[in-house]
């Protein structure tokens, strides 16, 4: 109780001084959970001091990704790391991408997280920068743990594409047409390849008629080529 009263008075203190004033004044999808995270009895479990309020909020999530708590999952992190992990001057940034690929590799075993919006809306927040967009070195590390959104080798390459209307920052509306793309080509993809493998054991061999069809999802973005 006593940690977290005085996590509900450190969550306090830092509206009065106007840190959370970015979240809280733009209708970010962080703002229900902040408030929420402030009512909460297990508040002290699920804030970590070293972290901003909008990473907490993305640890916190991943916590309930994983069936456990923040603070346990500082404890694993404190526990694996190296110390040069865990140096000062990088352990938040190491212990936000620790849990956000923990809460990735078991979001990403089953089918249809394309076209979950609680995904989509967790791996765009797991990238944001203060002015609610993503940059290109955020897109980077995180992007590829899901191999289907990108990958080391075309990931600076597709953000350029993605922000080329925006001054190379990536919003969540053109986020979110990027993976309506990836999810209606993937699903085609899936049902091609069902259909081509019904052809194989009747014995038909011209199946080119059944590739999958272009990759559309770009220019559903308004790009029309990489």
């Amino acid at each position: 109780m006593a940690l977290a009263s005085r996590t509900r008075h450190m969550l306090e203190a830092l509206v009065r001084e106007g840190s959370l004033n970015w979240l809280l004044s733009r209708r970010s999808s962080f703002a229900e959970e902040f408030e929420e995270l402030e009512r909460s009895p297990s508040a002290g479990n699920n804030w970590i001091p070293e972290l901003s309020p909008a990473a907490n909020i993305v640890v916190r999530r991943c916590s309930r990704i994983l069936e456990t708590s923040s603070s346990e999952l500082q404890e694993s992190f404190n526990a694996e790391a190296s110390d040069s992990i865990k140096h000062k001057s990088r352990y938040a940034r190491n212990f936000l991408e620790y849990c956000c690929f923990r809460a990735l590799a078991l979001s990403t075993q089953g089918m249809g997280h394309l076209a979950d919006k609680k995904f989509r809306r967790l791996t765009f927040d797991m990238m944001l920068d203060d002015d609610l967009s993503i940059g290109i070195e955020a897109f980077s590390r995180i992007a590829p743990a899901v191999p289907i959104i990108a990958n080391v080798i075309i990931c600076e390459n597709l953000f350029e594409v993605l922000t080329i209307s925006t001054g190379g920052r990536l919003h969540f509306s053109i986020y979110e047409k990027y993976l309506n793309g990836l999810e209606s080509t993937t699903t085609s993809m899936t049902a091609n390849d069902l259909i081509a493998e019904n052809f194989v054991r009747k014995g038909v061999a011209d199946l080119s008629k059944f590739q999958p069809p272009p990759y559309a999802f770009l220019s559903c973005c308004g790009v029309s080529k990489f």
